[in-house]
């Protein structure tokens, strides 16, 4: 700054080299002061904890977060009597804890792992042939509830380092199961099950009287790759249906491409559909099976193509880093 004198010209000369990281004019300045008083542009060393917040109550929280580490600063800051300020500030400059979100995960066992590679790989193929890839439809189940669920955005786990946390939830109040089929521009759906379970009797009534007609509307019976997973599909009527409508041309178990057990987070649906539709129909309570199922079907209907097109896209990225950890998870890499 000396050598233009003016911190203004200097600001100037940096966004021409860094362009929008350039730093303030007050950055600037600072920085400038403190290279003349100490010879150097590093921080200035910061003295010990402030005496406004004594050991005893960062004891304190260290404690409650001991005991609940999924604890929110706000319900930290009631259990120790201090404000929310003064909990997060304990929190993350004292003791140095990150809050580290939370994945939802389904288990994955050893001798699954090859499976999943090898499902992969047949499918990254799959996805690189542009006809394959126009009639492929990926299909799921999943269950809605009028209570709503707990929101994977609001957990978060206190740690000084990623523990990669997991969470089960389980929930008790009436519920709807819905299901989807979505291929890179269409979504087929939702198709509500009038049983509190899905088994192969209604699964298949849905096939009949529900999918086909869909695919058959779309002129794409004879071109159609159906992927499905799930115990409830595993029927012999199912399978024989299936054998019957898109020979050779259905994945799942015991089809014709086999789709590894437990690999749920490698549909569109699981990883992109149903978590975009809960987010939004649960801003707000629902008072019943009624209202909830409104809701499902305006949502699905609001989807647009573009929308649809770039959840479809990340199948690829997220075959990909299945295959480069051997099958495990890999949320952790997202």
């Amino acid at each position: 700054m000396a050598k233009f004198d003016s911190v203004i010209v200097v600001q100037r000369k940096l966004r021409a080299e860094f362009g929008i990281n350039t730093p303030g004019l007050t950055c600037i300045k600072d920085t400038f002061e403190r290279f003349c008083e100490t010879g150097t542009v590093e921080d200035r060393e910061r003295s010990g904890r402030p005496s406004s917040i004594s050991e005893e109550t960062i004891d304190k929280v260290s404690d409650a977060l001991k005991d609940k580490p999924q604890s929110s600063v706000r319900s930290v800051a009631t259990d120790c009597s201090i404000p929310p300020t003064t909990a997060h500030r304990i929190m993350t400059e004292y003791l140095a804890l990150k809050p580290y979100k939370a994945q939802f995960v389904q288990q994955i066992y050893e001798e699954d792992l090859q499976d999943r590679v090898e499902m992969c790989k047949t499918l990254i193929s799959m996805l690189e042939d542009s006809h394959m890839k126009e009639n492929l439809f990926f299909s799921d189940v999943a269950t809605f509830y009028v209570s709503g669920l707990v929101s994977k955005h609001n957990i978060r786990y206190w740690s000084e380092t990623n523990r990669h946390v997991t969470i089960e939830t389980v929930m008790n109040s009436p519920k709807l199961n819905v299901w989807c089929a979505m291929s890179k521009n269409k979504l087929l759906g939702p198709y509500f099950f009038e049983e509190d379970t899905v088994n192969g009797a209604n699964y298949l009534l849905m096939l009949e009287t529900f999918f086909i007609p869909e695919i058959r509307k779309l002129h794409k019976l004879r071109s159609a790759i159906f992927q499905q997973n799930g115990a409830p599909h595993f029927s012999i009527d199912v399978r024989r249906y299936l054998d019957d409508h898109f020979p050779g041309r259905w994945i799942g178990r015991g089809g014709s491409i086999r789709w590894a057990p437990r690999s749920s987070d490698l549909t569109p649906l699981d990883f992109f559909l149903w978590g975009h539709i809960k987010n939004n129909i649960y801003k707000t309570p629902i008072k019943d099976i009624v209202e909830l199922k409104r809701r499902i079907e305006t949502e699905i209907k609001s989807i647009s193509k573009e929308i649809l097109y770039n959840g479809f896209s990340n199948i690829w990225k997220r075959m990909n880093l299945c295959i480069s950890v051997d099958g495990s998870h890999f949320e952790h890499l997202l």
